[in-house]
C-alpha cells in the first residue's frame, strides 16, 4: 500500500506542475502505468497454447508457480470411476466403453454426439477459475441451467401511483412484466496435447488443463458480455442491448461532467450498487481528472475499501477495445468505453452444469498461413476439445449506459 500512495504523490505532483511539457507528459504516463499495474496487475489474454511447443512452454510457466501440487482423486459417482483427469482421458482415447453412457448431445433437439461429460471435479474447477480470471463474472449475476432453453420473468414497467380526490375515481395500475428466453450455445476450444504429456504422473492435469480452458472461455466470456453483436456473436453485448443508454463526452476528450453525466444518466434504482467498467487505458486517463471542487475522481484503495472513480467502484477489463472509431467500429480509432449499471442484477452469465471433453489422436486442421495439414496421428499428439454451453442475456437495456471517450 506504502508503494501506491508513494506513486500516486508523485503523479499528482506532476500533473499539478505548471510546467508544460514532452518531458513532463512522459513522466506522468509512465507513472499513471506504473500505479495501474501495482493497483491492477495486468489481466492476462489468454492465448491457447496450439502448438507442442507453446504447450510445453505454458507448462514450464505453470510448474514455474510452484503448481505441482498432488492430484486430488477424484470422489463423485462418476469421478470416482478414473481417480484423476489423466485416467480420465486415457479411458476416452482408449477404452471408451467404459464411459460410453456419458456421451453428451451437443444441442437441443440433435442426435449428434458432442463428446463426453467431464466429471464434475473439472468443470467446478473450470467455473470457479472462470471467476478468478474475469472481472465480470465476479460482478455479474451468475445463474446456472440445468436445460438448453428456459424462460426467465422480467418486469418491463413499474406500478403507477397518483393522488385521488375525495371519492374520485382511484386508478388501477399493475406493472407489465415480459419473458426472457434463454437459449444456451456452446463455447468449444481445442488444446493439443503431446501423448507424453498426458501420461505423465508428475503433471496435476486437472489444474493445468483447467486453468488453460478457465482463462480463455473467461475472456470470450467478458466480450460476447460487453461487446456482443448479436451477429457475429450469439448474444446481444451491454453496447449493442436495445435500450442502453449513451452517453456523449462534452467535447473533444473526456472531462469531469461526462463522468457525472454517466453515473447520474441511471436512475436510482438502477444505479444502486452500480460498478463502472473500464478497461486500463480508459482507467489511465481518468486518473488524471479533477471534480468541480479541484479534487481527483480516482481514489486509491484502502485496507479495507477498493479503488474507485467518484467513489463509485470499478473494473478493469482487458475486453474492451482502446482503438474503437465508434460503437459498431471497434478498430482503427482512438476511443475506449466505460459501462456504467447494475452487472449484479441485470448481467446473466448462465452456464449448463455440463462441461464434455472429446479426446482424439486422428484430428486433424489446415494451417493457412504455411498451406500444410497439421495432423495429431502424425505428430503422436492427442487433441482435447472441451465445450461448455452457456446463455449470456442483458435483461434490460435501460439498466446500463455507456460513454465512449479518448
Amino acid at each position: 500500500m506504502d508503494d501506491i500512495m508513494s506513486s500516486l504523490h508523485e503523479l499528482r505532483q506532476t500533473l499539478d506542475s505548471k510546467i508544460s511539457s514532452c518531458i513532463t507528459e512522459e513522466k506522468a504516463q509512465k507513472i499513471i502505468a506504473d500505479l495501474i499495474n501495482k493497483v491492477h496487475p495486468a489481466q492476462s489474454k489468454a492465448v491457447l497454447p496450439t502448438t507442442e511447443d507453446a504447450l510445453l512452454e505454458r507448462f514450464a510457466a505453470f510448474a514455474a508457480k510452484g503448481k505441482f501440487a498432488p492430484e486430488k482423486t477424484w470422489t463423485s459417482e462418476y469421478g470416482r470411476k478414473f481417480g484423476n483427469m489423466r485416467n480420465f482421458l486415457l479411458a476416452a482415447k482408449n477404452n471408451p466403453a467404459i464411459i460410453e453412457g456419458q456421451k453428451a448431445v451437443l444441442s437441443e433437439g440433435t442426435n449428434n454426439i458432442g463428446g463426453y461429460l467431464v466429471p464434475t471435479e473439472f468443470s467446478s474447477e473450470v467455473i470457479r477459475l472462470m471467476t478468478d480470471a474475469s472481472p465480470i463474472m465476479q460482478i455479474a449475476n451468475i445463474l446456472p441451467m440445468s436445460a438448453w432453453k428456459r424462460q426467465i420473468p422480467k418486469q418491463l414497467t413499474n406500478l403507477q401511483v397518483g393522488w385521488v380526490a375525495e371519492n374520485g375515481t382511484k386508478a388501477i395500475s399493475n406493472p407489465t412484466f415480459g419473458q426472457i428466453e434463454q437459449t444456451a450455445k456452446v463455447l468449444a476450444t481445442v488444446i493439443k496435447c503431446t501423448d507424453e504429456l498426458i501420461r505423465d504422473s508428475a503433471i496435476n492435469l486437472t489444474q493445468f488443463l483447467s486453468e488453460i480452458v478457465a482463462e480463455a472461455m473467461a475472456l470470450e466470456i467478458e466480450r460476447v458480455a460487453l461487446l456482443g453483436d448479436g451477429s457475429n456473436d450469439p448474444f446481444y453485448g451491454i453496447l449493442n442491448t436495445s435500450g442502453v443508454n449513451v452517453v456523449s463526452m462534452g467535447s473533444s476528450t473526456v472531462t469531469f461532467d461526462d463522468i457525472s453525466n454517466l453515473i447520474f444518466s441511471l436512475n436510482e434504482t438502477q444505479a444502486k450498487d452500480g460498478v463502472i467498467v473500464l478497461s486500463r487505458a480508459g482507467l489511465a486517463k481518468l486518473m488524471q481528472l479533477k471534480d468541480l471542487k479541484g479534487q481527483y475522481v480516482w481514489c486509491p484503495p484502502s485496507a479495507s475499501n477498493p479503488a474507485t472513480i467518484w467513489n463509485v467502484p470499478y473494473v478493469v477489463c482487458s475486453q474492451i477495445p482502446n482503438a474503437a472509431t465508434s460503437a459498431s467500429v471497434l478498430t482503427g480509432g482512438d476511443k475506449t468505453f466505460a459501462f456504467f449499471g447494475r452487472f449484479n442484477k441485470n448481467l446473466l452469465i448462465s452456464p449448463r452444469e455440463e462441461m464434455t471433453v472429446k479426446v482424439s489422436q486422428d484430428a486433424s486442421s489446415w494451417n493457412s498461413s504455411d498451406s500444410s495439414l497439421e495432423s495429431a496421428f502424425m505428430t503422436d499428439q492427442t487433441w482435447l476439445r472441451f465445450t461448455q454451453a452457456l446463455s449470456i442475456n442483458v435483461t434490460y437495456g435501460n439498466a446500463f449506459s455507456y460513454l465512449m471517450f479518448k
